[in-house]
């Protein structure tokens, strides 16, 4: 990315992305149909997995709140769930509204943290928003200990509900890049062994259909709806292709 084109890009997301946005955490952690939906998908996207854990782009922390109260086995004195983000706003609500977790200002690319620092390393909806993703993953590799968990998850911009988002929200205007090709090639190299990549919510109409800004998120409260998205999804996952379902997940161990 050229010096002009990487400032017009860095300043488009601190523009979008500088503030809390409250709302859109109520969503994730307390939307009707929503909430329950995302939760275990988080759980199960780390389930198994060691700590301490790392989120790296951790934005108002719902992931995290997701994860829950666990608890600490790690040694004494050391955090057993963290978040870093880039920006102070997003960082200080978080704070207040997950406490069992801990919170560090950090650029993605330079991770104040000991290398191995951490058992489980998760990335979640980040990459296509940096101009150096590559960075971000090799110091997410750093700051992993040797046998842990490296967990990505990435929107992918080949399937169609993920497309419209991409035209709604003027911060992911121009990031249409990550699709698994993609991801394979920046993840090429890294220290990482047992690497897979699998696709994930094949039509998710519920982000679109309850969204807080462009849907209805009421509707989630009836269990018609719910059930008649549910069997919609199910059946565009026997129609798609994989290779157009809407997340991707890239899951490794540090060698």
């Amino acid at each position: 990315m050229h010096d002009d084109d990487r400032e017009e890009f860095l300043a488009g997301q601190r523009a979008h992305f500088a503030e809390a946005d409250a709302d859109h955490f109520a969503w994730q952690t307390a939307g009707p149909g929503f909430a329950a939906r995302e939760g275990a998908f988080v759980r199960e996207l780390l389930a198994g997995t060691a700590r301490p854990l790392l989120e790296i782009g951790c934005g108002e922390g719902a992931n995290l709140l997701h994860l829950g109260a666990e608890r600490d086995t790690g040694r004494p004195g050391e955090a057993h769930r963290v978040g870093i983000d880039a920006f102070v706003r997003k960082l200080a609500f978080a704070g207040r509204h997950v406490p069992s977790a801990r919170f560090a200002c950090a650029d993605a690319g330079r991770l104040p943290f000991a290398d191995g620092a951490f058992a489980t390393v998760l990335i979640r909806d980040l990459l296509h928003h940096l101009p150096e993703p590559r960075v971000t993953i090799a110091e997410a590799c750093r700051v992993l200990r040797p046998g842990g968990t490296f967990v990505l998850v990435e929107p992918n911009a080949r399937n169609p509900l993920i497309r419209l988002q991409m035209t709604l929200v003027p911060a992911e205007r121009g990031a249409a890049r990550s699709d698994e090709a993609w991801l394979r090639a920046l993840l090429d190299g890294q220290p990482l062994e047992h690497l897979a990549v699998r696709p994930a919510a094949p039509f998710p109409l519920d982000r679109v259909v309850l969204h807080h800004r462009f849907g209805v998120p009421g509707l989630g409260r009836s269990g018609a709806v719910l059930r008649a998205l549910a069997t919609l999804e199910r059946l565009a996952g026997r129609t798609l292709p994989y290779s157009r379902w809407s997340y991707l997940i890239a899951t490794a161990c540090r060698s």
